[in-house]
């Protein structure tokens, strides 16, 4: 059967000298040999065989035998005049679903005529032994009521009809008959203990001998777990089993089609993050952000044909190692993509006509680095004064800089459609708005601008921003820039009188426009402790900026440094009535501070100045 060893126990039958049954024959040697499998029985468990007489009673002869390996294997001889033989199987087994020897005995039996040379026990011999009995009480013969109980059973089951005996069965076989044990093997394991599984493939009993049917509630209960189980980790359990115990067993029966009629195919691709896993389960890489990196990964799969894998991109590697029969897995690499471009790259899986039983994609994003930008809107930090709203700035279309070099903003739908640019990959990234007014510092968060004396009637806010990579942290893909406002902004509502305009400090020793240099995130200078937040300016700064509103515009504005001021902020106007030019000041004492983002607004009239 397999060509393995067996022990043959000869085993002395109880001495008598009248059959106790009366109705037996002439007792004469017999020796049976098989498998008591689960799972596998493992060594020195214990198989009986209990003599039965035609009345179905016992006769009180047993004959004892243990496992002689760790497949199961049993061979029991002895003498008896009794026509049956109860055989029982107690003890540990491997449980293939969880890949180890159980933690509980197990019970297995199966009803068989004395006068066969072989026979396994099993779930299915056990699940049939009272049906048999019962058919034989009612005037059938062995034959007859070994093929009706099992008849019963998988009709009961659901199972296709097969002609093999249950007892001729065997998991490590390779037949369909085999891989049907197997499968209701797995079924009644699953999520189980081994006192459950005595428990349930009782209950299947009990009803399949009374009814010739199992209960729906029974038969729930057996099913009810199939899409836990999974055929290629039973395989790998099985192969590690086997390796560990030195057993030549090379291949397993194709159970995996009994376990879910989905799984019928000669080629099956087994995705884990797919499971319960079917034919076809589509694009395995679901993630909106497509890396240009290298690709390293594999497949499982089960195959009763011939079959090839390659990958339709240059510089592809993939290998196929045989797990256990027709289990194999598969390995690939997908070099990175160098393109600009997004690419499909497929794993095509074909037979030996050249004919694609099947394939999987993976995406590869452009080799770029992703940087989004918050839109955001009607909060201080994201104000633009070229309108007079308090809108964002970040719009589709919109040109920022990165880096020096002027990129338009668009939409990433595989980014959940967020706005932002794809640049070149660098160390670190330099964002600014808008193009060409804010340069870097001398450090990655420091950015440098100069703000002229003389503005025009609408000004726009300048916004920078930085990426770098800090403390053993590298820069995501695709990563988010918050963009910074560069200055504080002044609003003047004035008289239309009012055609000249100058603001400043009202200290006159600090200055408010020029060239200046300052840190763009506040709250992370400890990540940068070389870098001093105090705003530094360069020669050629001014004190004040000036505005003229010869059209007498409704809103002028202005930006200047964030900065605290000493003495207040100092505005001075000039305005003509009836050709007589007119000079005004007004000192706001109470504002002490210009913060970055923030709009400050001014309303002059010739004699006031309301804030």
């Amino acid at each position: 059967m397999k060509g393995l060893f067996l022990l043959a126990l000869t085993i002395l039958a109880l001495a008598c000298t009248k059959d106790p049954n009366g109705e037996n024959g002439k007792p004469k040697d017999r020796s049976i040999h098989g498998y008591a499998q689960k799972g596998q029985f493992v060594k020195g468990s214990q198989v009986t065989a209990f003599a039965i007489g035609k009345d179905l009673i016992a006769t009180g002869e047993s004959f004892p035998a243990n496992i002689s390996d760790d497949l199961g294997a049993f061979s029991i001889s002895g003498k008896t005049g009794s026509p049956y033989l109860e055989l029982r199987a107690e003890g540990y087994y491997f449980n293939e679903i969880e890949g180890a020897v159980s933690s509980s005995p197990l019970y297995l039996e199966a009803f068989v005529k004395s006068s066969d040379a072989t026979a396994n026990v099993n779930l299915m011999t056990t699940a049939i032994r009272p049906r048999i009995k019962k058919y034989l009480k009612d005037g059938k013969d062995y034959d007859e009521a070994l093929f009706m109980a099992q008849s019963d059973f998988l009709m009961a089951m659901d199972f296709p009809w097969i002609s093999v005996n249950f007892d001729d069965m065997d998991i490590t076989g390779t037949k369909d008959e085999d891989a049907l044990l197997l499968a209701f093997a797995c079924l009644m394991q699953s999520g189980r203990t081994a006192a459950e599984v005595t428990t349930l493939i009782q209950e299947v009993a009990s009803d399949l001998e009374s009814k010739g049917t199992i209960s729906p509630t029974v038969l729930e209960k057996v099913k009810s777990r199939a899409e836990n189980v999974n055929p290629f980790a039973v395989i790998e359990n099985l192969a590690k089993y086997y390796k560990e115990k030195g057993l030549s067993v090379n291949s397993v029966p194709a159970f995996w089609k009994y376990i879910d009629k989905r799984y019928n195919a000669p080629f099956l691709i087994v995705d884990y993050q797919n499971f319960p896993f079917y034919p076809n389960p589509g694009n395995v890489v679901s993630s909106p952000y497509k890396p240009a990196d290298a690709i390293v990964s594999g497949m499982n799969v089960l195959a009763s044909i011939d079959f090839t894998v390659e990958v339709d991109v240059e510089g592809a590697t993939t290998s196929k190692e045989q797990i256990l029969g027709p289990a194999y897995h598969i390995s690939f690499q997908i070099p990175a993509n160098e393109g600009d471009t997004d690419r499909t790259v497929n794993v095509i899986f074909k037979d030996a006509t050249g004919k694609v039983l099947d394939q999987r994609e993976y995406e590869q994003g452009a080799n770029v680095q992703y940087i989004i930008i918050p839109e955001g809107g009607g909060t201080k930090s994201d104000i633009t004064i070229s309108d007079g709203t308090e809108n964002s700035p970040f719009k589709e279309g919109v040109e920022i800089s990165v880096n020096g070099k002027a990129y338009k903003l668009q939409r990433f739908s595989n980014f959940y459609n967020a706005l932002g640019v794809a640049v070149p990959k660098e160390q670190s990234y330099i964002v600014t708005y808008p193009v060409g007014k804010v340069s870097a510092g001398e450090h990655i968060i420091r950015a440098k601008t100069t703000v002229n004396a003389n503005q025009t009637t609408s000004q726009e806010m300048y916004y920078y921003g930085a990426l770098a990579s800090y403390d053993g942290m590298d820069i995501g893909n695709p990563a988010q820039v918050r963009m910074m406002p560069c200055f504080a902004l002044i609003r003047f509502k004035p008289h239309e009188a009012i055609k000249h305009i100058e603001v400043g400090p009202a200290d006159g020793n600090q200055f408010f426009s020029g060239t200046a240099s300052f840190v763009v995130y506040k709250n992370d200078v400890n990540y940068f402790p070389d870098v001093n937040p105090n705003i530094a300016f360069d020669s050629g700064a001014s004190q004040i900026i000036t505005i003229d509103n010869p059209n007498s515009e409704e809103y002028v504005s202005c930006v200047t440094f964030p900065q605290p001021l000493n003495q207040g902020l100092q505005i001075k106007y000039r305005f003509e009535v009836n050709g007589v030019s007119t000079e005004n000041s007004a000192t706001i004492s109470n504002l002490t501070e210009l913060n970055a983002g923030y709009l400050y607004t001014f309303k002059l009239d010739p004699d006031k100045v309301q804030w």
